[in-house]
């Protein structure tokens, strides 16, 4: 048997409740003296030593319903009654070629076993053929909570198989089930060529080995390069801000990191119809968000439904904001930019420690515990109950 309230349990102590009352209702009464007193023998007026236990039954009663109800408030489940369920294994596989090959025994094994395999995208249909991987960039640690959310009540042990490296680490955690397997692999970079930005006057924006965000007319040899730069041109930023102080805060954070990393930012405070805008920054909620245009929407609490629009939650004034308030906004900003144009390609991968505290553990409700049980001592404390009453008003206890 087990308990899933056992601290309910300590409610049984509350037996002494009506065993008090039982005795306070029979303590002795003052005796009155009357006219035929003085003829009643001797022993009939003996008066009697000890507790008299009246009414046992009704006491009993009451004592029962006591422990009754604090057993049933424990929620008791007699595992003995149930089988344990099949287990079921569902293969969530982040669609990285690297990945697939390295675990591919694995996953054609659980092909072969009828195993359920999901790529970690919006889409939750099973995987049928391995060699038919949908694009590796829609990879999102919120894509990764919302497969695992969806297929939740499909599965009893599930198997994640990830590229251990630092957008992992983007979420602050990953709710998992407790019957779950991580299988990570741990990936040097060294498969992956860096993007770079080609800007006016010749200047390459480009993250250098110590990932640090570097502004130079020539390329680092040290680093491979993909064939053609992510983006050329000056980066277009539109300001979209309906409150005057909140539009001058972001504009002095886009000067100061333009000015501290060498960007070749044009910034525009008024929206023109046929400009195309690398970077908006708004209060205005996006209705048709453009693929390769980055927002940060202020003042609204929303999860986002693309990764490349980003919502803070609260306008950004030092009034407002912390992270205003306490100047780190243009580094915020200049993180968001790089992540954008994928300017930091060099992973790297987490520690165990990391790992442990990053992925929680949560059980998963148990839907199929033995109702008909706990039913049934319910039904048998109502019966209790209607016994004590019917007791207690026979005999005016």
């Amino acid at each position: 048997m087990e308990l899933l309230q056992p601290l309910m349990l300590w409610g049984a102590g509350a037996v002494v409740v009506p065993v008090i009352i039982h005795f306070w209702h029979q303590k002795k009464g003052k005796t009155l003296a009357w006219a035929a007193t003085r003829w009643l023998r001797e022993k009939d007026q003996q008066q009697q030593r000890g507790i008299r236990l009246d009414n046992l039954l009704l006491l009993l009663l009451r004592g029962l319903m006591v422990v009754l109800l604090a057993f049933l408030l424990s929620q008791p489940v007699l595992n003995g009654l149930t089988k344990s369920p099949a287990v079921q294994k569902i293969h969530l596989v982040q669609p990285d070629p690297l990945l697939a090959d390295n675990f591919r025994f694995e996953l054609e094994s659980a092909l072969k076993k009828g195993e359920k395999i999901y790529w970690i995208t919006a889409s939750t249909e099973p995987v049928k053929n391995l060699s038919e991987r949908p694009d590796e960039g829609v990879f999102t640690t919120t894509a990764l909570q919302s497969a695992i959310n969806e297929l939740s009540r499909n599965f009893t042990e599930l198997n994640l198989y990830l590229v251990n490296d630092e957008r992992l680490a983007r979420a602050p955690f990953i709710r998992v089930p407790t019957a779950y397997r991580l299988h990570l692999l741990a990936d040097s970079g060294s498969r992956l060529k860096s993007n770079y930005l080609e800007l006016t006057a010749g200047k390459n924006v480009y993250v250098n080995r110590l990932n640090q965000l570097t502004t130079r007319p020539d390329l680092d040899k040290t680093v491979r390069f993909q064939a053609a730069p992510a983006h050329q041109g000056p980066i277009h930023v539109l300001l979209d801000y309906r409150q005057a102080d909140e539009q001058q805060t972001v504009w002095a954070a886009l000067n100061a990191l333009s000015e501290v990393y060498g960007l070749d930012l044009q910034i525009q405070k008024k929206r023109t119809a046929n400009d195309q805008y690398d970077w908006i920054l708004t209060d205005r909620e996006v209705a048709k968000p453009a693929a390769r245009t980055l927002y940060v929407v202020s003042g609204k609490q929303k999860l986002p439904t693309v990764s490349n629009v980003v919502y803070t939650g609260e306008p950004l004034t030092p009034q407002t904001a912390e992270l205003v308030k306490a100047g780190r906004l243009p580094e915020w900003l200049g993180e968001l930019f790089m992540r954008h144009f994928r300017l930091n390609p060099n992973p790297y991968p987490l520690s165990r420690k990391e790992v442990d505290r990053l992925f929680v553990a949560t059980a998963k409700p148990a839907a199929d515990q033995p109702e008909k049980i706990r039913n049934g001592l319910f039904l048998v404390f109502v019966l209790l109950v209607g016994g004590e009453r019917w007791i207690a008003l026979r005999k005016n206890a």
